[in-house]
């Protein structure tokens, strides 16, 4: 679904200047999750601190609407367009790829974009319905981020979750949606990894809302085998992060609007 595009120049200005440098995090001395600052381990007004500020954004309107797997590979086509021949420039800044954008020319970049569904943009509410992928890696903290203060420990980290359109699915056919650490009920422990193991290896039903993010610090990945290196398994880097609502479907055949139990009211049956 793929494919090239002519040169993007926003804001009539032409292509120039040095590439950018991709970000990286900076020096942490923080002591707990408590004190580690909304942009993480970054420096201000860099990509990355914007990068870390939305996976923290926790800020919702009205209600979400639905999100298809479609979409997502729709929104991915919708950015590689956009930097199918190199660097563009937002309102004068040269912005030499995904991973080099800044709060303004980001949001520029990832507002309006066109879907099947409609049109999205980062930081939408939505909603994504699917399973959680059975190949290959379970769902897992993402130790040591800058988002995070680098912090190792389990419940100071985001949680990974790849999400399939369908049962028994790899990951190189889903996408990722994160609980971040910072949620009251990862606090409580009402959303834990037992629980998301479990309706893993019982291929239930779930249903997430949270706001849709663009994971610029990393690419697509459709390699199903192999080691996946610095960029996980899935064809589309936009993701549902932070997920603030996640459901399962315990009878595996629950309607849009009903049967569905929030995750931390389920109790796995025995």
């Amino acid at each position: 679904m793929r494919a090239n595009a002519l040169p993007l120049v926003l804001a009539g200005f032409a292509l120039s200047g040095l590439a950018a440098r991709a970000d990286t995090a900076v020096k942490c001395n923080f002591k707990s999750l408590a004190s580690c600052p909304k942009i993480g381990c970054s420096k201000p007004g860099s990509p990355l601190a914007v990068t870390n500020s939305q996976k923290r954004t926790i800020a919702i309107n009205g209600n979400p609407a639905v999100v298809s797997f479609t979409d997502l590979d729709d929104l991915q086509s919708d950015v590689d367009k956009k930097f199918g021949n190199g660097p563009v420039v937002v309102n004068g800044e040269k912005v030499s790829s995904p991973r080099n954008m800044k709060g303004a020319a980001r949001k520029i970049l990832l507002s309006g974009l066109k879907a099947g569904s409609g049109q999205f943009s980062e930081g939408d509410y939505v909603e994504l319905s699917g399973f959680i992928a059975s190949e290959k890696l379970p769902p897992h903290p993402n130790t040591g981020e800058s988002v995070n203060c680098k912090f190792k420990d389990e419940p100071s980290n985001d949680y990974h979750i790849n999400i399939t359109p369908a049962k028994n699915g790899d990951e190189t056919e889903g996408v990722v949606v994160e609980m971040i650490p910072q949620d009251p009920n990862r606090k409580d422990k009402d959303w834990n990894l037992d629980k998301l193991k479990q309706i893993q290896a019982r291929q239930l039903p779930v249903k997430i809302q949270g706001r849709l993010f663009f994971d610029s610090e990393h690419k697509p990945n459709t390699k199903k085998t192999g080691t996946a290196g610095g960029n996980p398994r899935r064809f589309s880097v936009w993701e549902i992060h932070p997920a603030l609502k996640f459901f399962v479907c315990e009878s595996g055949s629950c309607t849009k609007s009903s049967g569905w139990k929030a995750l931390e009211h389920w109790t796995p049956s025995p």
